[in-house]
């Protein structure tokens, strides 16, 4: 099913709260599309057709090499790829030369994307409340079938640490049938304030990856205050063409 964004909609807009479908072309081709704005942009192996039509395209160098970045931890190449990817919305089909591409309709680097991109959801944090059971209640973050967002052992290593990349679900120990289940992977900041921006999660399942870019954020705050931050949130404000 296609998702049609409103008239006008920008593309950080049309992709808030939208799981982006990986996959992988030449670093010269995505650069091109990218000069251009659209175009057709030949793809390389593994490529998995979005629901969305919505994608985050990466280097084929990259490849799942992706995984590796977050289970190391290393933010500086996560960064890299942000850099040099290309978050996209358009159609996989084929080429008259039977070559698979992505229709590119319109893109932008998704380090672009993500400096507009507001958190799809504001999670509260601290004072007795446990923000697990709501954060894997996300309908954005339902991306695989016997995964989910984030553990209580994950949830713990976002609020020591500033900034990192690394898992945060894992299969329980005692669902020893479901071993083959990747974990969940995101990247984070914690601000001066103490809220916790997850950047992006990563979902991985039969060697097909998913991302959410900016999918929630921890607020320390109680409820009464954490309404009054999701109203400033959604409050109309000008936004780039991206």
């Amino acid at each position: 099913m296609r998702i049609v964004p409103s008239r006008g909609a920008t593309l950080a807009e049309q992709v808030s709260g939208l799981p982006l479908s990986v996959v992988f072309a030449e670093g010269e081709a995505i650069e091109a599309v990218r000069t251009h704005g659209e175009g057709d942009l030949v793809l390389v192996p593994p490529f998995h057709v979005s629901d969305s039509d919505a994608y985050l395209v990466l280097p084929e160098d990259i490849g799942l090499e992706l995984v590796d970045m977050f289970r190391d931890g290393d933010v500086d190449l996560l960064a890299e790829a942000m850099r040099d990817g290309l978050v996209a919305t358009g159609s996989i089909g084929k080429t008259a030369r039977g070559a698979i591409a992505l229709s590119v309709e319109i893109c932008a680097r998704p380090e672009e994307v993500l400096a507009v991109l507001p958190f799809a959801e504001s999670v509260a944090t601290g004072r007795g409340i446990d923000p697990v059971p709501e954060l894997n209640a996300l309908p954005h973050v339902q991306c695989t079938v016997a995964g989910s967002f984030v553990d209580a052992r994950g949830l713990a290593a976002m609020m020591a640490k500033r900034e990192h990349a690394g898992a945060v679900w894992r299969v329980p120990s005692a669902d020893k049938h479901l071993a083959h289940v990747e974990p969940t992977y995101a990247w984070w900041r914690r601000s001066a304030d103490g809220r916790v921006g997850i950047e992006c999660v990563l979902f991985s399942e039969y060697e097909e990856l998913v991302v959410v870019l900016r999918p929630a954020q921890l607020v320390p705050l109680d409820r009464p205050q954490l309404a009054a931050v999701k109203a400033l949130e959604s409050a109309p404000h000008d936004a780039p063409p991206f």
